[in-house]
């Protein structure tokens, strides 16, 4: 159909795929400025990141001008993280790619498939121990993926059924939890609290935790301590 696109069509936010070894070609006119997230990635790496939710015919056809707003909040935040100075931990990266790739490239049926289906026991007593173990390092969603046999979309969303929180947020609230404990125990500077949980820095550990609390770690040791 030779119709014009209609106007509304060019508005921001929208998403474009384009499989590899495909020829493109671009028109724009009287454009002033322009800001798009790129990603570039190996197709072989979708089984991995989403297992039984791919859809292959999705991850082969080419996507023009699609609006979805979980890809849209998705690539957002990506961006932020790309020009952030405090930028967070890989698994926050990680789920957000994932998110990306579900929105695109999963089957219809992946939203409907086990959603009350959890991790097995011994799958979940792994996890947590090794999360345990090295909750103050830059732990991969890959990593706890492969612990559980996973894919890391399954594991992302048999973790939530199990725990209550996505494998991130769960980690980022086990690390205040432990520098909750050493502000109201200990003597160390908020500095070096912030540091032996992880956090890049005092200002990456109070942006945090007042994420996570709703008040500075200042805040939270004067009235806990009092």
């Amino acid at each position: 159909m030779n119709r014009p696109t209609p106007r509304c069509r060019y508005d921001a936010g929208h998403a474009v795929f384009i499989p590899p070894d495909t020829s493109i070609w671009g028109y724009s006119d009287s454009i002033k400025s322009t800001r798009d997230l790129r990603l570039h990635f190996d197709l072989d790496t979708l089984p991995k990141v989403l297992g039984e939710d791919l859809s292959y015919s999705k991850a082969t056809a080419p996507v023009l001008m699609l609006y979805d707003e979980r890809v849209t909040k998705c690539a957002a935040l990506l961006a932020e993280e790309c020009i952030s100075s405090l930028p967070e931990n890989r698994m926050y990266g990680e789920s957000l790619t994932m998110a990306l790739m579900a929105a695109l490239f999963a089957s219809p049926e992946a939203s409907n498939r086990a959603v009350n289906s959890g991790l097995a026991r011994w799958q979940l007593r792994g996890v947590l121990e090794f999360l345990e173990a090295h909750l103050t390092e830059d732990i991969g969603l890959d990593e706890l993926a492969q612990l559980a046999g996973l894919s890391q979309s399954q594991f992302a969303r048999a973790f939530k059924v199990s725990t209550g929180l996505p494998p991130y947020q769960w980690c980022l609230h086990n690390r205040v939890k432990r520098a909750q404990e050493m502000l109201l125990n200990g003597s160390d500077s908020l500095a070096d609290v912030a540091i032996q949980n992880g956090f890049a820095d005092q200002s990456h550990f109070t942006k945090t935790f007042r994420r996570v609390t709703g008040t500075t770690p200042a805040n939270w040791k004067r009235v806990h301590r009092s």
